[in-house]
């Protein structure tokens, strides 16, 4: 196991999940994440703004594609959290609170994320 590992897992990164999607290849995992951490850190500041804007659709969407890829990654609370959210907006149901917890979740696995590899 890496010496990044610990700052993972309390992260809550499976990483041996994530390797196993992706064919055990640990250079393309590393990269994945650091992309995810790059690319995803402002989700829930876009899924605001769209709910602001009324379009609910990309709201929805984005939440879709978080899922997604904290699933890919192994980081299953993120993407449960972002599960929540997606069914929260849309039913439009306690929206603030589920994207509140996914924000902090978020948060820090992108801060782990960070920390463990940093460019």
């Amino acid at each position: 196991m890496e010496p990044y590992s610990d700052v993972l897992n309390k992260a809550g990164i499976d990483i041996e999940s994530g390797l196993r999607r992706i064919s055990g290849k640990r250079e393309r995992y590393e990269s994945l994440l650091r992309k995810f951490a790059a690319r995803q850190a402002g989700t829930v500041t876009s899924i605001r703004a769209a709910l602001s804007g009324g379009d609910i659709a990309t709201a929805e969407r984005d939440a879709h594609s978080l899922k997604g890829a904290a699933a890919t990654l192994g980081a299953d609370v993120l993407a449960e959290d972002a599960a929540k959210a997606e069914a929260a907006i849309k039913s439009g149901v306690a929206v603030d609170e589920a994207l509140l917890s996914l924000s902090r979740t978020l948060d820090a696995v992108v801060k782990a994320i960070r920390a463990a590899l940093p460019d």
